[in-house]
């Protein structure tokens, strides 16, 4: 299975984001299901919806995903603290081309 994880754009610069990826290599957390799974992390992102071309750029991220057939992208705990519309925003174009959204990393 082909997994991506999202990150929040206004956390560049605050966060290692090691959090996330010593969850995934641990299979902890929200990655505990994979543990009986092959799995590989084909990609690690920010989010820039909130910037300037947001959506043009966090377009064509969800484009290449789909194209390279990541089946699942998780939301690090950071891009869910985005406001309710903009969660639901976000979500929405990775679910449009049928990648599954998981919210959370650890």
């Amino acid at each position: 299975m082909k997994i991506a994880i999202g990150m929040c754009g206004k956390t560049s610069g605050k966060c290692s984001s090691m959090g996330c990826f010593r969850a995934y290599n641990n299979e902890d957390k929200h990655f505990t299901v994979y543990k009986d799974i092959e799995t590989e992390l084909m990609a690690f992102f920010s989010c820039n919806l909130c910037f300037e071309n947001g959506e043009e750029k966090l377009n064509n991220i969800a484009n290449r995903l789909k194209k390279n057939r990541v089946d699942k992208l998780h939301l690090g705990a950071c891009a869910l603290k985005c406001k309710e519309d903009r969660l639901k925003e976000i979500k929405k174009v990775f679910i449009d081309l049928g990648i599954d959204v998981v919210e959370g990393t650890h």
